[in-house]
């Protein structure tokens, strides 16, 4: 079982078995049907959260053969002996299984968002993200600020770029309890030009 690939040709003429309906899954599978003797990707459902590009990609190579897609499952168990998989089993949601023979697992199921003992902070929680005001990034406690993809906000975009403007949201919004009595002032980089030495 792997969680990255590092090596391509390391999976030549393997069995592999994919786990997972994001970016990572795809494009893996689609770049290791190349090298693999066969590629089989296990996912809940037949719709995929990658690049439509990459989705469909992959279901033409579906249809050509050269992957199987293993859908509605998910990954139930592992055969296999001293430290050498022979197989996955997969099943539904209503339990009905299947057996895939196997000599490489990857699962790519990406990220969990778990709060650990921030949940013990008493706040105010929504469906286990933490609700802020997207305009000042402040929690429902004092002095406590929260970004990124575990908070939520009425229209809040779950994208890398929402993460660096509530960062500088935050910053702001910090400077201002740290700092009241000092204004801050804001400098576009477009109209400063470049710093000389």
């Amino acid at each position: 079982m792997f969680y990255y690939v590092t090596h391509r040709e390391s999976f030549r003429s393997k069995r592999v078995v994919i786990a997972g309906g994001g970016d990572t899954a795809v494009d893996w599978a689609l770049s290791l049907a190349d090298v693999a003797q066969r590629v089989s990707v296990i996912h809940r459902r037949d719709k995929f959260r990658a690049a439509p590009e990459s989705e469909a990609r992959l279901k033409a190579r579906v249809k050509a053969g050269k992957i199987d897609l293993v859908v509605p499952y998910q990954l139930d168990s592992l055969e296999g002996a001293q430290g050498q998989l022979k197989a996955v089993t997969v099943a539904t949601l209503d339990g009905a299984t299947r057996r895939i023979e196997a000599d490489v697992l990857l699962p790519f199921f990406g990220l969990s968002m778990s709060l650990g003992p921030i949940a013990d902070w008493e706040l105010a929680l929504q469906h286990n993200q933490i609700g802020i005001d997207a305009a000042t990034t402040a929690t429902n406690r004092p002095g406590i600020f929260a970004i990124g993809d575990i908070v939520t906000y009425p229209g809040k975009l779950k994208l890398i770029l929402t993460g660096f403007a509530e960062a500088a949201i935050a910053a702001r919004s910090a400077y201002a309890l740290v700092h009241p009595e000092t204004p801050l002032h804001f400098e576009y980089s477009t109209t400063s030009g470049l710093p000389t030495s």
